[in-house]
């Protein structure tokens, strides 16, 4: 139990730092892993029968404000040693996402990173993102792709590869050269996690199984990070915020409580607006680029 609590290695940091990502990572026991899964069905029926925003956004970016299992998954003591391997004794964490695959999806998404599109200043260095599988991850269920050492180039130019439906479900795709020897599958078992840095360029797949697949990621920031074009929330998870550049979020004392509630709309509306001033600046650049090259 002691070793399954511990930090990442000095090698396995090192990995992280100069590949990009790292995996696999041993984080939930079997018993963990079933008791996760079982609080995820009664959490999709409640968000379901709920409607309204919390239908709309039942899988990112704030499920730990109103769900005491996501608020313990984040909280949970492997989890906080390897965010400290790579963050730092303080933490917070900015958002929780789930990622869900039926069986034979054939949902795929481009070759992207999630920095361009977080709005972050000081980010280097400074987050991991943990994705955590709650079923067994392969090729055949969709899973995710890495490059390996994408993170390199730092920030790249995204686009849509093409302005059809297919191509807009896709989402915008990098402007990196993601060579085939460089490509390196999430197959991991239930209950391990891979990391990655926001700047590696990924990808997944469709399924071609019967199998659904179940991830759970978690974003952990030092506080040092300063989010651009506007307020944003995040939970303290460890250590102090001695910066105060996120609006302090609070820990649900109960499932779905009216407080819970409200601190989820808050939280996820004022993240919504942000993104959105983030995309226009985006967008914006991009327009002036075009001008520019006439």
């Amino acid at each position: 139990m002691a070793e399954s609590l511990s930090r990442l290695s000095p090698e396995q940091v090192d990995h992280f730092r100069q590949q990009g990502y790292l995996l696999p990572v041993n984080v939930l026991t079997p018993a963990e892993v079933d008791e996760t899964i079982a609080a995820y069905r009664t959490y999709r029926t409640v968000t379901d029968r709920a409607g309204g925003l919390l239908k709309r956004r039942w899988n990112y970016p704030k499920i730990h404000l109103v769900a005491r299992w996501a608020d313990t998954l984040v909280h949970h003591p492997r989890l906080l040693a390897i965010a400290t391997s790579l963050v730092g004794p303080d933490l917070l964490v900015w958002s929780t996402n789930l990622f869900v695959r039926a069986g034979h999806s054939n949902s795929r998404l481009a070759w992207h990173q999630d920095a361009p599109y977080f709005g972050w200043e000081g980010a280097d260095g400074n987050v991991v993102r943990i994705w955590l599988a709650l079923t067994r991850t392969s090729r055949r269920n969709g899973t995710m792709l890495y490059c390996r050492r994408s993170h390199e180039a730092g920030l790249v130019r995204h686009d849509f590869v093409n302005r059809t439906l297919a191509g807009l479900m896709q989402g915008e795709q990098a402007d990196y050269d993601v060579r085939d020897e460089d490509v390196v599958a999430v197959e991991i078992e239930a209950g391990q996690a891979s990391l990655h840095q926001p700047t590696t360029v990924h990808s997944s797949g469709p399924s071609s199984t019967d199998e659904e697949r179940i991830c759970f990621a978690v974003d952990y920031l030092a506080p040092s990070i300063r989010p651009l074009h506007g307020p944003d929330s995040a939970l303290l998870v460890q250590g102090e915020d001695r910066y105060r550049h996120f609006l302090p979020e609070r820990r649900p004392t109960t499932d779905f409580s009216p407080d819970a509630l409200r601190d989820f709309r808050t939280a996820v509306l004022m993240r919504d607006e942000r993104l959105s001033k983030v995309m226009q600046v985006i967008h914006a650049e991009r327009a002036a680029e075009r001008v520019g090259g006439i």
